[in-house]
């Protein structure tokens, strides 16, 4: 139904993906899809660009009602209206967030880690402590008293989360979520969600948000969350932070507006909501391809590159790579790659210790370039 194969020009598009490689390189370093968006957003935006009006805006009922009614649909949350804070991106939102309610004090987060949690805190002036994930059995997994310990910090009081984890694939459990909320309680910490990739969620796994736990642990969390991924839309710049606390609401609402950071753009109201309302089936489909494409890769290294393994993603559209078998860095095996025409996420970017050896593939892309990056991957390490 959907032409996951159709392989799309985006040279000489100012692509922060493919303008910034060289000629002839194929990058999937970023997590930005080579998948064009649903027809559905692609006519939204032409319908509104018709009106050829461009002035101020702000959030109508029609978005609000879009991000409700997909979070009641697909995830089973109920939002209000009143609850969401609309925001250019996720990460400004986290950034402003933290600001309002834990301006000081130290912050914890799990390594590997999207390298914005590691800058947010120390922008802040935030102590960032974190805890390592452990890949040893099979799955990544998070030691509950590793965390605690760290929690238990006196000058502690933000947790970030990545849910699902940016880099590694993991879709936590209910059970894991409720204990991770439950020490952060217990400790006085709060919680800020990160949920942009929680759509993308391999077929067989669930994605289990925040917003859906006991009151108790959810009412203090700030979720954050945005289309962009999903849909691929990030150029748009629409996000919303979802807090249940007023209290905590009027807290970040009053500061973004002192500081005049600006609500989402007319065009990004418009995509969100054609999205919301109209991709869940193209959504649905996107992520079976990415499966397939997870399979393709499994076999590959498994087969010719078994130098390289990855834990196969519950959620997300991104592999972290173990390439630690090859005795390389990561600053190695990135020359090495580049020089081969392939650009990946460095490792080291989300830990200096946690990534070394590791490297980020995104694998929202045509099966044909993801065909020929895996054989320029391997002619690179021969």
């Amino acid at each position: 139904m959907y032409d996951f194969d159709q392989v799309i020009s985006r040279r000489g598009t100012n692509s922060s993906k493919w303008d910034r490689v060289p000629e002839g390189s194929i990058p999937l370093f970023v997590a930005d899809m080579d998948f064009r968006s649903p027809q559905c957003v692609v006519d939204a935006l032409k319908n509104r660009a018709e009106h050829g009006f461009f002035g101020y805006t702000f959030a109508g009922d029609d978005f609000f009602d879009a991000v409700c009614g997909w979070q009641k649909r697909v995830h089973g949350c109920t939002v209000t209206k009143e609850e969401i804070i609309p925001i250019p991106g996720v990460i400004t939102g986290l950034q402003w967030s933290m600001k309002a309610l834990t301006p000081t004090g130290g912050c914890v987060t799990l390594l590997p880690a999207y390298p914005p949690f590691l800058s947010v805190p120390q922008n802040l002036d935030k102590p960032l402590a974190a805890v390592t994930l452990s890949g040893d059995n099979g799955r990544w997994e998070l030691d509950f008293d590793a965390l605690e310990k760290e929690l238990a910090r006196e000058e502690v009081n933000s947790f970030i989360l990545c849910n699902p984890h940016n880099p590694v694939g993991r879709a936590w459990t209910e059970e894991e979520l409720c204990q991770m909320l439950t020490l952060c309680k217990k400790h006085g910490v709060t919680v800020y969600s990160d949920e942009i990739h929680g759509d993308i969620v391999m077929p067989g796994e669930t994605f289990t948000s925040v917003l859906s736990l006991p009151e108790e642990l959810a009412g203090q969390a700030v979720v954050l969350n945005a289309p962009s991924k999903t849909f691929n839309l990030p150029g748009l710049q629409t996000s919303c932070i979802i807090v249940r606390d007023p209290e905590q609401r009027r807290k970040i609402s009053e500061l973004l507006g002192r500081s005049h950071i600006p609500g989402p753009s007319i065009m990004g109201f418009a995509a969100a909501a054609a999205a919301y309302n109209g991709g869940e089936q193209w959504m649905r489909e996107m992520n079976r391809y990415v499966s397939e494409n997870f399979a393709i890769m499994e076999k590959f290294f498994a087969e010719e590159l078994p130098c390289i393994s990855f834990h196969r993603p519950e959620a997300t559209y991104l592999a972290w790579l173990d390439c630690r078998k090859t005795g390389l860095a990561s600053k190695e095996l990135d020359e090495k790659f580049r020089a081969a025409g392939v650009v990946l996420g460095v490792g080291t970017d989300f830990g200096k210790t946690a990534g070394d050896g590791f490297m980020r593939l995104t694998a929202a892309c045509p099966r044909e370039l993801l065909t020929e990056f895996l054989k320029r991957m391997k002619q690179a390490l021969e």
